[in-house]
């Protein structure tokens, strides 16, 4: 690994004074959860991709509430034809800004309801981080929400290990895309975002995902952004080269 590797892993675990607030789930500080808090916590995490993650939980507590509570809310879903919960889809208040990330909700229900008794707890209850995982994916969940489940019951002390993995989201793929190599990462190659956090941070890469993700939404944004503020300036090739263009500009 590179100085300039070294020195942003580093700056970054500095930086971890604080986490993701994922809900009730987050101030359990390790005592078990109920199953209401558990499938309100998944369905509002399966909300949250592609969309702001305020307006996702929002809108995942909302749908929870309309479908009459969090007990029982992957019956609720189940219980629909599937061209009725497609049909919803507006009734509901748009869950998500895509139609097909609302109507995948309903295969994810049928799955849990199939295997694990309509309780989400029951997908991650007395595993380890890696088989919650592969839980997650079985039921649907996709790739970068699962990761960031997992690293969500780990923080909140629901499941126990020593590691995982980021979700490699667009805040993470601008940040570390731009400090590494000069260009935000796009979404389909996300997995470099994965490599790249497992050789910063091997023991536990998921230590990388909240400074990543604030600096993500604080001061490395899409436009304009704050580098003069950012702590690993020093380090991030994206801040050299546009030093080297300001340079240029000015003489």
């Amino acid at each position: 690994m590179t100085y300039d590797m070294q020195q942003l892993a580093t700056l970054l675990l500095q930086h971890r004074n604080g986490r993701e607030d994922f809900g009730e789930i987050s101030h359990l500080e390790g005592r078990e959860c109920s199953r209401a808090i558990a499938n309100r916590f998944l369905i509002c995490c399966l909300l949250d991709f592609q969309q702001n993650a305020d307006v996702a939980w929002k809108k995942g507590e909302a749908l929870t509430e309309q479908l009459g509570g969090a007990e029982n809310v992957w019956l609720a879903i189940s219980d629909f034809p599937r061209e009725a919960w497609d049909s919803k889809y507006h009734e509901f208040g748009r869950p998500h800004r895509f139609h097909w990330g609302y109507a995948r909700l309903w295969g994810i229900a049928n799955a849990i309801c199939t295997r694990y008794n309509g309780d989400a707890r029951n997908i991650w209850s007395n595993r380890s981080p890696y088989d919650a995982l592969v839980h997650l994916w079985a039921v649907g969940a996709g790739d970068q929400i699962s990761r960031m489940i997992v690293g969500a019951l780990r923080e909140s002390g629901q499941i126990k290990g020593d590691s995982g993995d980021v979700k490699a989201d667009v805040h993470l793929r601008r940040v570390l895309g731009r400090a590494v190599y000069g260009h935000e990462i796009g979404v389909a190659n996300a997995a470099q975002i994965i490599d790249l956090t497992r050789e910063l941070h091997p023991t536990d890469p998921w230590q990388l995902d909240w400074p990543l993700w604030i600096l993500g939404r604080s001061n490395c944004k899409a436009t304009d952004p704050n580098c003069l503020e950012c702590y690993l300036r020093p380090h991030c090739i994206y801040d050299r080269q546009h030093r080297g263009t300001d340079a240029v500009e000015s003489s």
